[in-house]
């Protein structure tokens, strides 16, 4: 009875292009690797090498490669058959394409069957996604081909993508870091603030004193003929006032003197 065995390989870089390939369980590791090319569309010219891998598709022993060294006393992949590899339903390999662009895939066991009498073996059975380019630029997401202007600028904005990503992953730890201060243990140092001194202040001000311009014409201070002669008058009235009260005095004093004097006419009354 043959036994086929069902495989899911996808890239590693790319989990969401994914290929299902069914092959005979005596088929060669070479013939694996033929039928990957032709699934994916690349040309199968550069170096490979098939690998044991854990449950978490890390690499252990190598199975064999199209270049083996003597130290590493390994059978070529036309001489190395599936199913002497096969320990576990789900066993896995890791598959490695071009040393120098290193395209890496994960191949797991996903179905064991009969082979069926129409059909010709090994073969793709089923396909999601487009694959990408095979000459990929380094230091670039896998696919991205020199001469293709616009899956560089994808390619750009997806490195772009992903790193506002993880700075936006390392802003969520800091905030977490800082729920985690006591605030009010926090010192704070105290602020100085500057003092601005005015300007206006360093400017003395002038006080002017008041003054008072008093200007008179020359015609003013002039004194008239008349306002003298008006001088004269009263002051000429001043002392005839005291004269006549002194004559007055005179008179008086002289009327008195008349009533005690002796006179003829009085004795003969």
């Amino acid at each position: 009875m043959q036994i086929i065995y069902k495989f899911r390989v996808c890239f590693e870089e790319h989990d969401d292009v994914v290929r299902f390939i069914d092959i005979d369980s005596t088929s060669s590791f070479a013939d694996f690797h033929k039928i990957i090319q032709e699934s994916i569309g690349f040309d199968g010219s550069k170096d490979y090498s098939f690998f044991m891998s854990n449950h978490i598709w890390r690499v252990e022993n190598k199975i064999c490669g199209s270049e083996t060294t003597e130290a590493e006393n390994l059978k070529a992949p036309k001489e190395t058959k599936l199913n002497r590899y096969i320990n576990d339903p789900h066993q896995r390999f890791v598959y490695l394409f071009d040393p120098e662009l290193i395209w890496s895939f994960n191949i797991e066991l996903v179905r064991l069957m009969k082979a069926e009498p129409h059909k010709k073996y090994p073969l793709l059975a089923r396909k999601e996604g487009e694959a990408p380019k095979q000459n990929k630029l380094k230091g670039k997401i896998p696919g991205a081909v020199a001469s293709n202007n616009e899956y560089d600028k994808m390619a750009e904005m997806l490195m772009a993508s992903r790193l506002m990503d993880e700075l936006a992953k390392e802003e969520d730890e800091d905030i977490d870091e800082v729920d985690d201060i006591d605030i009010e243990k926090i010192d704070v140092p105290e602020l100085l603030i500057p003092t601005v001194e005015s300007k206006a202040a360093e400017i003395p001000k002038i006080i002017k004193p008041l003054s008072f311009d008093l200007k008179f014409d020359d015609e003013d201070l002039k004194i008239d003929a008349d306002d003298l002669d008006l001088l004269e008058g009263e002051e000429g009235e001043m002392i005839d006032d005291d004269e006549k009260e002194e004559e007055e005095d005179n008179i008086g004093l002289d009327d008195y003197g008349s009533y005690n004097s002796t006179d003829d006419n009085n004795d003969d009354y």
